[in-house]
């Protein structure tokens, strides 16, 4: 009997529960296949993924390779449970990288599968019914955006500082423009200094997307509030 093999994301041993996952294949693997030469990694563009990551892996191995998709599903499990539990809250930036996973998948629902991430970071002045009490004026965004098909949808973080310099408050907002269907929003805005926030703190504005659906209910942010 061989051993068993182990996971690509945290070395676990996978059982009956866990599957050999085929990633997008790299370049490398693309050469030498046309070469009739073996792939330089044993797997090539696969990887075995134990129980709690292979629905991560499926999700991510229509869009990545397997290095890329890899190194994601490691990044946000940090503080994430990816078996689909839901906790009785996520941390801000947690959530930001569930976003920034799915940005693949959104230019999908958008109309396209040839995606591109285009990223911008900008500082702006922030009124005062725009940040906490005390806080700096001067704020800055980061936000990672897909367009597809007359569609844009963009995940953006805002992070505001106390005038010390210590961080006052993160929001993650995501906004969706469709040509197929009313745009939606979800804005979470917790608490100063909060690094996690609950289901009541995030805002859904229209009617999200199947893909923006599921991922509130995975993670138990089915909000309290919802504005149309």
């Amino acid at each position: 009997m061989g051993t068993p093999p182990r996971c690509g994301v945290c070395g676990a041993r996978v059982d009956d529960d866990g599957a050999l996952v085929d990633f997008v294949p790299r370049e490398a693997d693309l050469d030498a296949a046309r070469a009739g030469a073996a792939s330089a990694h044993p797997l090539g563009d696969a990887a075995w993924l134990c129980a709690r990551h292979v629905a991560c892996g499926w999700a991510l191995s229509r869009r990545f390779d397997r290095a890329r998709a890899l190194a994601l599903a490691a990044s946000a499990d940090e503080g994430i449970d990816v078996r689909g539990q839901i906790p009785a809250s996520i941390g801000i930036l947690d959530w930001e990288r569930v976003l920034r996973r799915a940005l693949p998948d959104f230019a999908v629902e958008l109309g396209s599968a040839d995606v591109a991430i285009d990223e911008d970071w900008q500082t702006f002045y922030a009124e005062d019914g725009e940040i906490p009490p005390g806080a700096s004026h001067s704020a800055e965004a980061i936000s990672w955006s897909v367009e597809a098909g007359g569609g844009h949808l963009s995940v953006t973080r805002i992070t505001m500082y106390w005038p010390q310099g210590a961080v006052a408050r993160t929001e993650v907002h995501v906004d969706s423009v469709s040509a197929h269907a009313p745009g939606w929003r979800v804005r979470v805005i917790p608490a100063p200094n909060a690094v996690r926030f609950e289901p009541t703190e995030a805002t859904v504005l229209g009617e999200p997307s199947p893909l923006m659906r599921d991922l509130l209910d995975r993670y138990g942010l089915s909000p309290t509030v919802v504005t149309t």
